[in-house]
């Protein structure tokens, strides 16, 4: 950090000052120079110095009132003691008063001050939590906040790196100070994102995150944050991103190493690149990517009302966008992102592109609603609401036609905090349907304790009908129920006419499956809308 360090010389004789100078210039970022204790003083008010450099014998102020006037004010600032053997008496004033770092005789031995120099601005640095110009933690407070982290290996910890571009030429072509001034500049704006804890290594400024639901927005938030400091400010930063342990590996030299050879650090999408040996997390990276790229599309199906035939909505489901154009089933990625506990990150987007949806529809002149499947965990701990909550600022019109599925693969622990979930849920003006009933822990016990609004039989019923008499029956008594409890009953599968004459019959209201339609893209859905005829 010496290369960004601003020093201040102070000494009533000019050429002392110039040969001061010559010797140190190649160690430090910049070098203020004073001939009076009061001109020292007025330098510091203005500038951020590591560490000041004073003559004993001055007039009117000398050296050890000047050090000793610095510690009170400036307890952070580094200083050195020039003077002669006479000096010793009026130097121990400042040893004495913890105003003094190190004293150096009179005249000065190259090699010896250049290396006293070295050795007080390492140790000063080494020493600081903070960074003295930006108030960022230390690169020491860095390694030690990894090393003390019990990380599981499960748990994607990511690491961003702020690169502040143009520092560096800023430096070279203009003057250091200017470029110390950006980093403060840069530093401030990066503490209005006060979620983060920010760490500053040369002109980079880097934080930790785990990625999860919570880290997925606040990426969001860094990187729109980071284009408002270049469109109001005109700070030109640039994101990299790294998985924690791949980063540990690259380390900050190599990084360095590669931009100075002008070897490319980042992809499209401002990712760091993974050891060759590290493929645990280039899936991870791979994974978040696709999040963060919205590869991971939401598809809709569309759901039928046999009583209106009228298309009253439809269910986002979830594929993955690969690169070669082509999509992948849920059965072949969800395995992997429940090894990294990413699913609540994907059902956040699942929502973000539902609510997307509901307003195209809407400014297109379509009213519909659209569903989005949860696990039984997310419904239960408040996860829903909280996403849910957190998006409506942002699509405030649209919250209403949410419908909220829950998936039948968990099994619910506590009744009474799902009920109350679902109650919040509910004055939002959103629904709540619980999918494959009939399996799993979709059962009836679930649909009696629980405020739902909508049932969806599971289709292995729906595709027997007229095959098995047992599937009809339970169809029947499925509607029954239904009735009863004033809960409207939904289709999956369906294919045919015969399918839903029957179950229009049973009290179903709507139904879905390809007999109605594929699951379409969002900019599909308007085509199949227009187009779209009852089946006969």
């Amino acid at each position: 950090m010496m290369a960004y360090t601003e020093i201040l010389l102070v000494d009533d004789e000019p050429h002392i000052l110039r040969a001061l100078k010559r010797e140190l210039r190649r160690f430090v970022a910049y070098i203020h120079t004073a001939e009076s204790g009061q001109q020292a003083l007025d330098i510091l008010s203005k500038h951020h110095i590591g560490l000041v450099i004073s003559d004993y014998r001055m007039p009117n102020m000398d050296g050890a009132e000047l050090l000793i006037n610095i510690h009170q004010r400036y307890p952070d600032i580094a200083t050195i003691m020039l003077s002669g053997q006479a000096d010793l008496p009026g130097v121990s004033r400042a040893i004495n008063a913890g105003a003094l770092s190190q004293y150096v005789s009179k005249p000065w031995d190259r090699d010896v001050l250049c290396d006293t120099v070295k050795t007080i601005l390492t140790h000063k640095h080494a020493s600081l939590p903070n960074d003295t110009l930006t108030t960022c933690l230390s690169k020491e407070a860095l390694n030690q906040k990894i090393q003390g982290m019990a990380v599981d290996a499960k748990t994607p910890w990511l690491v961003a790196i702020i690169d502040n571009q143009g520092t560096s030429n800023l430096n070279d072509t203009e003057s250091v100070m200017l470029g110390n001034q950006r980093l403060q500049r840069v530093s401030e704006h990066l503490h209005e994102l006060e979620v983060f804890e920010w760490y500053r290594i040369a002109d980079k400024f880097i934080a930790l995150f785990e990625y999860s639901s919570e880290g997925h927005r606040l990426l969001s938030e860094l990187i729109e944050h980071l284009h408002a400091a270049k469109e109001e400010k005109g700070l030109s930063m640039q994101l990299m991103l790294s998985a924690l342990r791949s980063w540990q590996e690259l380390s900050f030299e190599a990084i360095q190493a590669r931009k100075a050879d002008k070897v490319p650090l980042y992809d499209a999408l401002y990712w760091l690149p993974c050891p060759e040996d590290h493929q645990d997390d280039a899936s991870l990276v791979s994974l978040i990517r696709d999040i963060e790229a919205k590869h991971f599309e939401a598809f809709f199906q569309p759901q039928l009302n046999i009583v209106t035939n009228e298309i009253d909505g439809f269910e986002a489901l979830v594929r993955r966008r690969l690169a070669s154009g082509h999509y992948q089933s849920p059965a072949e990625f969800l395995p992997l992102l429940s090894q990294y506990r990413l699913e609540d990150v994907l059902t956040t987007s699942m929502f973000e592109q539902a609510l997307e949806a509901i307003g195209r529809l809407s400014q297109a002149g379509y009213a519909k609603t659209v569903s989005v499947n949860v696990t039984a965990k997310q419904l239960e701990t408040g996860f829903v609401v909280d996403v849910i909550q957190h998006l409506s600022p942002h699509y405030p019109d649209e919250i209403a036609h949410l419908e909220v599925e829950l998936v039948e693969t968990d099994r619910l622990d506590d009744f009474s905090l799902t009920r109350q979930q679902m109650e919040r849920l509910k004055s939002l003006g959103i629904s709540c349907a619980l999918d494959d009933f009939g399996t799993g822990f979709a059962g009836f016990e679930s649909m009696c304790d629980l405020p739902f609004d909508v049932i969806k039989i599971d289709g292995r019923f729906v595709r027997n009908i007229g095959q098995s008499e047992m599937d009809e029956v339970i169809l029947t008594s499925v509607g029954q129920s239904a009735r009863l409890m004033n809960v409207e009953v939904v289709a999956e599968w369906v294919e045919n006419q015969n399918q839903i004459d029957f179950l229009r019959e049973k009290g179903c209201t709507r139904v879905q499956g390809y007999g109605i339609g594929a699951p379409l893209s969002l900019d599909n859905i308007f085509e199949f809308l227009a187009n779209f005829k009852t089946p006969s």
